[in-house]
């Protein structure tokens, strides 16, 4: 997808270097809360760069899927009613937008893919694809593995609805 914006550049973040995460990936382990190095750890075990990490202190990171998809991680609802770290996680990929992106399109890419939100800012001109993940209670880190896999997965098939290209709508 040669239209893909690396939003991570915009991000200001200095030194595109990820340290060494603190601690290895358990997909077993359960969380209810996460860290950077939380999601440093995943990105690495799902087989893909890390290409910017958040200052210290901050929950966020920029990677690369194998196939070249920038996604954006983010930790929400941090530090928040008595628990250490962020209770949930921001997953987003996002790309130019493109020409044909209307809010009717962008209405049948949502209805089409229920597990994912497609959304556009028409001043920016991006196209954006979010999947928002719930630690409340706890998950394995496989879970949040595979709720980044789900995104991903889905993009092939919102984007050319959300972009006005798919003639079968």
């Amino acid at each position: 997808m040669t239209r893909l914006r690396a939003f991570a550049a915009a991000l200001a973040v200095a030194g595109a270097a990820a340290p060494a995460a603190a601690q290895d990936y358990d997909a077993k382990r359960i969380v209810m809360s996460v860290t950077q190095a939380d999601l440093a750890a995943t990105v690495t075990a799902l087989g893909h760069k890390v290409r910017e990490t958040g200052k210290p202190g901050e929950t966020y990171l920029a990677a690369e899927s194998e196939d070249g998809i920038v996604y954006l991680l983010f930790g929400t609802a941090c530090d928040v009613s008595g628990v250490p770290g962020c209770q949930g996680v921001m997953i987003q990929a996002r790309f130019d937008l493109p020409e044909g992106t209307s809010f009717e399109t962008l209405a049948k890419a949502n209805d089409a893919q229920a597990a994912i939100s497609v959304t556009a800012d028409f001043e920016e001109k991006s196209l954006v694809f979010t999947r928002y993940h719930v630690l409340d209670q706890g998950v394995t880190m496989a879970n949040i593995r595979e709720n980044i896999n789900v995104l991903l997965s889905i993009i092939g098939d919102a984007y050319p609805v959300a972009a006005g290209e798919d003639a079968g709508g």
